[in-house]
Order: C-alpha cells, then structure tokens, then sequence
C-alpha cells in the first residue's frame, strides 16, 4: 500500500527540483500548489502532473477535470496515493 506521507514527500522533491527552491522539501502538507502557496504557474502545473503521471502512473488531469486535486500538496498526495493503489503499482 503507498502511504500518502511517501507520495508528499515525493511530491515535495518533484516541487523542489522543478522550482529550483530546496525550502519546499520542507513546505506544509496544507500548502496551496497554485497562488499563494508554492505559487506553480499554469506551465509548471503541467510540468508537475507531467512529472506525476511518469512517476507514479497517475494522470490527474485525466481522472480529474476540474483538477480540484490540486488545490494543496496533501490533496494532490492523497488523491495519487489512492489511484496507485488502485493500479496495483508497487509502493
């Protein structure tokens, strides 16, 4: 099973590398991803679900229209750390 805590801390690298800001390995699991929080502009939004797509398997765009998914960094971690486990992929 993926614990949402391995996919948060994932996520925060896969963050941290492609905003070049290391201080995100440490941000809050309630952080906004969009805005005032990480602050991901639309191209590196797309470059993050592109990142999670090819990591974990997960199209979130796909699988979530309204991408409310993305609203924080654990609403993005839970939200793949449950269709992980429902593909079957190794943790």
């Amino acid at each position: 099973m993926t614990s949402v805590a391995d996919v948060t801390d994932q996520l925060r690298q896969i963050l941290a590398e492609l905003t070049g800001q290391a201080d995100l390995l440490a941000v809050p699991a309630q952080t906004p991803l969009l805005r005032e929080g990480v602050g991901l502009d639309s191209l590196r939004g797309t470059i993050l679900l592109t990142q999670v797509k090819r990591q974990f398997g997960v199209d979130v765009a796909d699988e979530d229209l309204n991408l409310d998914a993305m609203a924080t960094l654990a609403t993005l971690a839970a939200f793949v750390a449950a269709r992980t486990d429902r593909a079957g992929r190794p943790d």
